[in-house]
This record gives structure tokens, C-alpha cells and sequence, in this order.
């Protein structure tokens, strides 16, 4: 095994067997994709330092296990908002997109002693350490095997979750807090949590994400909430949390399918 999720060959990222997903072989994790999204954004150019604050991301058809680009283009280059598309390729054909915003970061503007107190519900939920690991591993080696992650169930589709990343996104690089923050955003909590894994099988062929603020540290918490129609599909929203306070939201659709 890699001891990266991704190995570049040139202007390529060939995904290793820790980006595949659990649903299908040959087929990319939504958090890989995302975390590759994120990366682009961020190393988009800008005239001055910017912040990821949101990313929406379309995955409406299967990410193949192949080679890989992920391009980030500059709709609107403003002074203080920058609007972004990104573009996920893989073996010449676009398989995924996303719209992005980035906002200039400037720590003159605000004076300390002007920033509200934190809401009540931006408290992180109670930590990892005294959660046990958990494996949700479907087929061998996947894209849960690059983080360790604990979960408590509070009440069925209402859970918290830590996550830490183990390993790099792309081989030689140091992984950025926000693309891991990405990553994690699309790792919160689906519809195997209150059904029946072995009839029923949960993907979500979207993600939305909202960060007001850079994580800080090893762990990204989540408190997440599942709901499910009796139709064929849901969606799951969590707040995203660090060990100090809230750092975003993430939301996703949910396509239930019988196995």
C-alpha cells in the first residue's frame, strides 16, 4: 500500500487503492473527490491570501479509479470576493464539478474585542478520546483506511464523529487544514446508520460545504443528522467542529437504492 491517497504523474493524480469508495469497485470516495477540489481552489491564484468559505459539488455520475485531473478556473477575480468552478477529469472525461467562493483575509478589519461571543451550539461536541475506533470498511482497503475515526450514536441517524487524516492527499505535499476539512465534510453520517446496510445501499451524488473559519488540529468533529423518505432518498446536514468551536455546516443528498 501507498503511503499517499494520490501520486502525481505530471499534471495527473493517479488515485491509490485508499481513494476508492465502498458502494463500487473502480470507483473514487466522494471525500477524495472533494478533498481534490478543495486543493484546486485553494492553489487557484489570488492577489491577496483568500479563504475557502464554501464549496457545492455535483458527483452525479460514477468517479472512475483512473488518472486524474481536477482544474480550477477564476469566474469573477474581485478585490475582496473571488468566485471559482472546478472541473474533476479522469481519463479525459469530466465526471464531477463544483462552484466555489473564496473571501480575502484581512485581520485589520475586525478588532478583537468586537467579535461576538459564540453561540451556545458552536461548543464541539465531547471529544474523540473517549470514543472507540470504529471501522466501516465495506470492500477491503478503502478510502476510510487513510483516517482513524470514532463515532457515538446518540439516537438512530444522530451521531457524533471524529475524524483524523493519516495520510497525505498527494504524495510529497503537505495536506492542507482545508482540504481536509473537505474531505471530512463528506464523510458525515448517511443512511447505513438507520437502515438496514445489508438491504440498502446510501450514496450522495452532492455536497454542499460552509466554513467560517481555518480548523486548527489534528481532529475535525461532526454532529450530524440523518433523515430518510420512504421515497428513495434523503439528505444528512452536520455541523463541522474542531476541538475549540465550530469551524462550518456540510450537507448532502441521499440516493437510497436496494442492494
Amino acid at each position: 500500500m501507498t503511503e499517499a491517497i494520490f501520486i502525481p504523474d505530471g499534471d495527473l493524480l493517479i488515485p491509490q487503492p485508499t481513494a476508492c469508495g465502498p458502494w463500487f469497485p473502480g470507483v473514487q470516495h466522494g471525500g477524495a473527490v472533494t478533498g481534490l477540489m478543495a486543493r484546486a481552489v485553494e492553489q487557484a491564484p489570488s492577489a491577496q491570501p483568500m479563504m475557502l468559505t464554501r464549496m457545492s459539488v455535483d458527483m452525479s455520475r460514477k468517479v472512475p479509479m483512473g488518472p486524474t485531473r481536477v482544474t480550477a478556473n477564476v469566474v469573477r477575480d474581485g478585490r475582496r470576493v473571488q468566485s471559482l468552478s472546478c472541473d474533476y477529469e479522469v481519463d479525459g472525461e469530466i465526471v464531477g464539478r463544483a462552484t466555489a467562493m473564496r473571501i480575502r483575509i484581512d485581520d485589520s478589519v475586525v478588532a478583537e474585542d468586537q467579535v461576538p461571543e459564540p453561540w451556545a451550539e458552536d461548543e464541539p461536541p465531547p471529544g474523540p478520546d473517549g470514543m472507540a475506533d470504529i471501522d466501516i470498511t465495506v470492500h477491503g482497503v478503502d478510502f476510510v483506511h487513510n483516517f482513524t475515526m470514532r463515532r457515538q450514536e446518540e439516537v438512530p441517524g444522530r451521531a457524533i464523529s471524529w475524524l483524523r487524516l493519516n495520510t497525505p492527499f498527494v504524495a510529497g505535499e503537505e495536506t492542507s487544514q482545508m482540504t481536509f476539512a473537505a474531505a471530512a465534510a463528506d464523510m458525515i453520517s448517511s443512511a447505513g446508520s438507520i437502515m438496514d446496510f445489508d438491504k440498502y445501499l446510501s450514496v450522495n451524488p452532492d455536497l454542499s460545504m460552509q466554513f467560517h473559519r481555518v480548523p486548527e488540529g489534528p481532529w475535525i468533529g461532526q454532529r450530524s443528522l440523518v433523515r430518510v423518505s420512504p421515497r428513495g432518498f434523503g439528505s444528512t446536514d452536520a455541523q463541522l467542529f474542531d476541538s475549540t468551536s465550530s469551524i462550518g455546516r456540510s450537507m448532502k443528498s441521499l440516493l437510497i437504492d436496494p442492494r
